[in-house]
């Protein structure tokens, strides 16, 4: 038997149209309702996380739209693009087919690893993972259809949908205060060497000179200032421009990867923009809300628009002058050559395929379904003392409450939250200690970083804060992380660490990945997050920095011989 499946030849055009298009369309049909309810549960949340304002009817339209996660806020027009081009794409080759042995096993071994990824996945409730899963397992079911010429034909609508799955928001979160740091040092220089506006960088915010009252001026760096929203969401138009743009071979790739530092100069050009206006205009103007932040918001997209173009017409122009042909006339050049190529017509009714999507529904659907119990225990309660000597002073505490709405985030009531006052001298200031404890439930043990945000505080500084050697029983340095950050007037001081098992870490994702290791093993799956929290009063940052890390000497060999 030869390495091509029998299949009876049949002439370019008869393949691709007609009687072909009878054979494609119901199996498309089946195939896109059954990856539609496997993939339902991990969409859903996807999508609640995009837009959680939505549902909100007294709210404006634009505030729904833009209410939920910013840096995916272009993340429902992906798959209509993406279908939109797979349309153009079938009415020019349709489903051009010639499968062989070797595309067959590699394509069922791509479907299988990647169905089984997204059971994982979905039964773990790891969503972005499921959700990049679905790119491999089409990717699979386009092999076993019709070999690498429908892999070459429909690789683009494919490849497109990963700007569909947002990323954690832990991971954004690390990126995204890098680049916010680095573009306002960046629009700094520019503001006071180029329009001579003096101004001082203090983390998210830039400090300029009174106005005419001698009031003190401050503009807050948001995040989507920052640059990652325009960096994700021009990453996707960009690689959209590089498949349609007139430039051919590898001048896609370059304009593909420009999208980067475009996106990057665009918002330093942004925020150096605001600083200017917020010298001159005042930061009710510039700041969030104000109509030249709002507008800014929209040319800088403009801007890197006009950017790519410009970076185009330079390529062109490069080959013109070089007498090089980089120049293609025709909407995805490449399907012309598989325009001149016979091939037979895709099977898309295979009945592997179809039971093993039928098998993921079912399951995606049961799971998806389960009532999610919250973990009920005492075990942190048990962790803290009520009454704790810090230095030479003895603090008493008192509990404090977690509403129910964080308690229906975290799934579980397994905590302890305490605020600790001086028993002397009470006009000091205290210190608050959470200890969430979770048993086979990664949920409770999340990043901080996401609930400091979520409650409308800015972080304005992170980074490692050592708290010394023998703290804990193992003997090993423990390092903490700090996190400061401000509403309005009000500074807060935050010091955590995550615990999974014995081991200690300031790193999300390292802690998630082994209690889910933990749990995929069928072994205990334990974590806590460990927070202490200290307001900043009057300013003295230093003062707060020295209390909370004199309580986490204090208390860490405590929690660390109580919480198992």
């Amino acid at each position: 038997m030869s390495g091509e499946e029998t299949s009876k030849p049949e002439s370019t055009s008869a393949s691709l149209s007609g009687a072909s298009g009878v054979r494609v369309w119901p199996g498309l049909t089946v195939v896109a309702v059954l990856m539609g309810l496997a993939w339902y549960g991990t969409f859903s949340r996807v999508w609640v996380q995009w837009f959680p304002a939505w549902w909100r009817v007294d709210m404006p339209l634009l505030d729904r739209l833009t209410g939920g996660d910013s840096y995916y806020t272009h993340g429902p027009l992906v798959p209509i693009v993406a279908v939109a081009i797979a349309f153009y794409i079938y009415s020019r080759v349709g489903t051009p087919a010639k499968r062989t042995r070797g595309s067959s096993m590699l394509g069922w071994a791509v479907f299988g690893m990647f169905l089984l990824a997204h059971l994982l996945f979905t039964f773990s409730s790891v969503t972005f993972a499921s959700g990049f899963a679905l790119l491999g397992v089409m990717m699979g079911v386009v092999l076993i259809w019709g070999g690498w010429p429908l892999v070459r034909a429909y690789a683009l609508p494919i490849a497109l949908l990963f700007f569909m799955v947002p990323l954690p928001l832990a991971w954004i979160d690390g990126i995204n205060f890098e680049l916010k740091l680095f573009a306002s040092k960046m629009a700094l220089w520019l503001a006071s060497h180029v329009f001579s506006v003096p101004a001082v960088v203090d983390g998210s915010y830039v400090l300029l000179s009174p106005d005419a009252d001698g009031l003190p001026k401050t503009l807050v760096i948001e995040n989507v200032c920052g640059g990652l929203r325009s960096i994700i969401a021009l990453t996707f138009f960009a690689a959209l421009f590089a498949a349609l743009c007139r430039a051919t071979g590898l001048w896609r790739w370059f304009l593909l990867l420009m999208a980067f530092p475009v996106a990057i100069a665009c918002n330093v050009v942004r925020i150096t923009g605001l600083i200017v206006a917020a010298h001159h205009l005042g930061t009710d103007v510039a700041g969030e809300h104000g109509w030249f932040h709002d507008l800014s918001g929209i040319l800088v997209f403009a801007l890197a628009l006009g950017m790519m173009f410009l970076l185009e017409s330079g390529v062109l122009v490069l080959g013109r002058i070089l007498k090089r042909d980089w120049f293609d006339a025709r909407l995805l050049g490449y399907l012309n050559a598989i325009e001149g190529e016979k091939h037979v017509a895709a099977r898309t009714l295979h009945p592997g395929v179809l039971t093993g999507l039928v098998l993921s529904a079912a399951l995606s659907v049961y799971w998806v379904n389960q009532p999610q119990p919250a973990a009920v225990g005492g075990m942190a309660k048990q962790v803290l003392p009520t009454r704790v000597q810090v230095g030479d002073a003895v603090y008493t505490s008192g509990d404090l409450v977690l509403d129910d709405k964080v308690l229906a985030i975290l799934e579980t009531d397994d905590y302890v939250y305490r605020r600790f006052a001086r028993e002397v001298d009470a006009g000091e200031p205290g210190f608050d200690l959470l200890i969430v404890f979770s048993k086979n439930n990664r949920r409770g043990t999340h990043s901080p970083e996401l609930c400091i945000q979520g409650s409308g505080e800015k972080i304005v500084s992170k980074g490692p804060v050592s708290i010394g050697t023998g703290v804990v029983e193992s003997g090993e340095p423990l390092s903490m992380r700090e996190v400061v950050s401000q509403d309005g007037r009000r500074m807060v001081y935050y010091l955590y660490i995550f615990k999974s098992g014995d081991s200690y870490t300031t790193n999300y994702t390292m802690q998630q990945a082994t209690i889910l290791l933990h749990g995929l093993l069928r072994r205990e799956a334990v974590g806590a997050l460990i927070r202490l929290t200290v307001t900043v009063q009057d300013e003295d940052l230093e003062s707060a920095r020295r209390l909370a890390r004199d309580a986490a000497a204090r208390l860490m060999p405590i929690i660390d011989k109580n919480l198992p």
